[in-house]
């Protein structure tokens, strides 16, 4: 039609939708560089420890010598979900432990040493409940760096294994059957033997 008229939008919320677009777009990017900034100051070093997700049900998963170890799943401080039963293949160490727990203190350096004398040996160390930052000043003070810790958060697994006192520790075969079982604080000796006995 001639002579009609185009009717426009004014331009207020759209200038106002890409303000608000560009401000999201600039907080994104202070985000990712704030660490790198010279004023941001010391970063803390990001948590050591897992933490437990659940246990996995399975009627048949017994926690005694010649039983299936009863599965697991934790999240890895990467982010990475994880299960016990995917070490099949592997000698598993499973220590359930605390840091008050003096039996534990005296062990756990030698537990460490076991994890770094084999690499095909996986040593996953179960604390009861504990704060993360605490497990962290712990393995951090013992210089732990070989094994895995994993905060058992409200004792989900260390209740489906059954323990009732710490240290207790379970050797684990390659075929996912509890080979050994300790409900003491370990020597060096007594650590090798039960991971020869998981073999």
């Amino acid at each position: 039609m001639a002579g009609a008229v185009i009717a426009r939008r004014p331009a207020g919320p759209r200038l106002l939708a890409n303000l608000v677009l560009a401000a999201i777009a600039l907080a994104s990017l202070a985000a990712l560089l704030w660490p790198v900034l010279p004023f941001a100051g010391p970063q803390e070093a990001p948590l050591r420890a897992g933490v437990v997700l659940r246990p996995i049900e399975d009627p048949t998963a017994l926690p005694r010598v010649g039983g299936v170890a009863p599965d697991f799943e934790w999240v890895t401080p990467a982010g990475t979900t994880r299960r016990l039963s995917e070490l099949r293949g592997r000698t598993v160490v499973v220590n359930f432990w605390a840091t008050w727990c003096e039996p534990c203190r005296e062990e756990m350096p030698a537990l460490d040493r076991a994890a770094a004398a084999d690499p095909a040996l996986a040593v996953l160390a179960l604390d009861l409940d504990e704060n993360a930052a605490k497990i962290d000043a712990f393995l951090e003070s013992y210089a732990i760096r070989r094994l895995e810790p994993i905060l058992d958060a409200g004792k989900k697994v260390a209740t489906r294994y059954g323990v009732l006192g710490l240290p207790s520790t379970f050797f684990i075969g390659p075929d996912g059957t509890v080979r050994h079982l300790e409900i003491r604080g370990m020597s060096e000796a007594i650590i090798r033997d039960g991971i020869a006995k998981a073999r």
